[in-house]
């Protein structure tokens, strides 16, 4: 994306609002997760209360969810910070049960009002904050070109050296070979997953699934290839924005997310939740991949399906361990040939 002015190019939120596109169009909160607590918004909503009524009162429309016929957002033409524009509140994300009653009591039947289905808005909004983050409206600079030496080769060394044994090999001088590229672990991947999921009665391709700690989508392509259209989230924003950059990742289905809060954000909305090279899981992060794994669970429907690999067999006992009381069935696989990614498969059911 080349540098637009913030608001100004067409989105999701443009068509649901049905708003001309030229309208600059802004979320109320900083960011997705904000949108969990809403802090600004309820500002916002006091503000607009105290002028609730006044002659000079301003244009506003109304999105009520087709499901519940409650308010699930409104827009609001507001002039600020010099400029005029919509301003959008919500809480299809918080869920918060005071909104519609607040809505409905500032505006009444003063909005135009529209019926959305839940998702699509909650689409809308994903897609607004992988926009602005790809364009750079979410930060003061690029921390990617501050550390330019943060490159594929330098993070798979990384995690090579937190997973060295004493004595052991970890490449380089040894003589141990590079590791194969992209395309060779994609097609690894791709009949690993449909291993995995064989005879299990799960089709990926009516499936909703998450890709929890999706980095900047490297792994992803490999589900939409087998017909999932995966939300991917990850709590790294610069990762997040090289995979929208790349577009390996889209903007409507990814979001900067800790895996730790999952069901903060999500009800159990999910067939499969999947997780490629989860860790590096060590003896000081393993309260928190314990938390991710257990959140895991949390999203997933009745049945359901876990798909996670990992580097090596001690992170794949931590998670079968951690998740013991949850899964009724596990499957574990070995991933050969060993190509560096993926080696150990935890597979487990959720009935």
């Amino acid at each position: 994306m080349g540098h637009q002015e913030p608001g100004s190019s067409k989105m999701r939120l443009h068509d649901i609002f049905r708003l001309d596109p030229t309208e600059p169009v802004f979320l109320a909160e900083n960011s997705f997760y904000d949108q969990r607590r809403s802090p600004l918004t309820e500002r916002y909503l006091e503000e607009l209360a105290a002028v609730a009524g006044s002659s000079s009162n301003n244009s506003s429309v109304q999105l009520i969810d087709q499901g519940s016929g409650a308010p699930i957002a409104v827009a609001v033409y507001v002039h600020s910070q010099g400029i005029d524009h919509w301003l959008v509140l919500t809480n299809v994300i918080s869920k918060d049960t005071r909104f519609p009653g607040k809505i409905s009591d500032i505006f009444g039947s003063r909005s135009e009002i529209i019926e959305v289905d839940a998702s699509d808005l909650r689409e809308a909004v994903i897609e607004y904050y992988s926009i602005f983050l790809a364009n750079r409206w979410l930060c003061d600079s690029c921390a990617r070109e501050e550390m330019p030496y943060l490159d594929l080769g330098t993070v798979v060394a990384v995690r090579e050296l937190l997973h060295e044994t004493p004595g052991g090999e970890t490449g380089g001088k040894t003589g141990k070979p590079d590791p194969p590229g992209q395309d060779v672990r994609n097609e690894q991947l791709k009949r690993l997953i449909r291993k995995a999921t064989s005879g299990k009665g799960f089709d990926p391709a009516r499936a909703d699934v998450l890709e929890i700690c999706c980095g900047d989508g490297s792994a992803t392509g490999v589900l939409r290839e087998i017909g999932c259209d995966p939300i991917c989230i990850d709590h790294d924003m610069c990762d997040i924005c090289d995979g929208l950059k790349s577009g390996a990742l889209h903007e409507a289905r990814s979001i900067v997310l800790d895996a730790a809060e999952l069901s903060s954000f999500f009800d159990q909305e999910f067939d499969c939740v999947a997780g490629f090279m989860i860790g590096p899981i060590q003896p000081f992060n393993k309260e928190i991949w314990a938390a991710v794994l257990h959140e895991s669970v949390k999203v997933v429907r009745t049945p359901g399906i876990l798909i996670f690999t990992f580097h090596n067999r001690e992170e794949l006992l931590f998670a079968t361990d951690v998740l013991d009381d949850c899964v009724t069935d596990v499957e574990i696989l070995e991933n050969t040939p060993d190509i560096g990614y993926d080696r150990w498969v935890y597979v487990g059911l959720v009935k």
